[in-house]
């Protein structure tokens, strides 16, 4: 099953549009960041 929805974040005085998409299925469980990320997010690991 895949869902999506869109939200927003803040930066000071601009507002970034995010997306997101989860897809949820029988096994591990495991998370996947994809996407242009600041060097304090590039550090995540599954």
């Amino acid at each position: 099953m895949t869902t999506r929805t869109s939200t927003v974040a803040f930066s000071g005085i601009d507002c970034l549009d995010i997306d997101v998409q989860v897809q949820v299925a029988a096994g591990l469980p495991a998370f996947t960041l994809v996407g242009p990320f600041t060097p304090v997010w590039g550090c995540s690991h599954d």
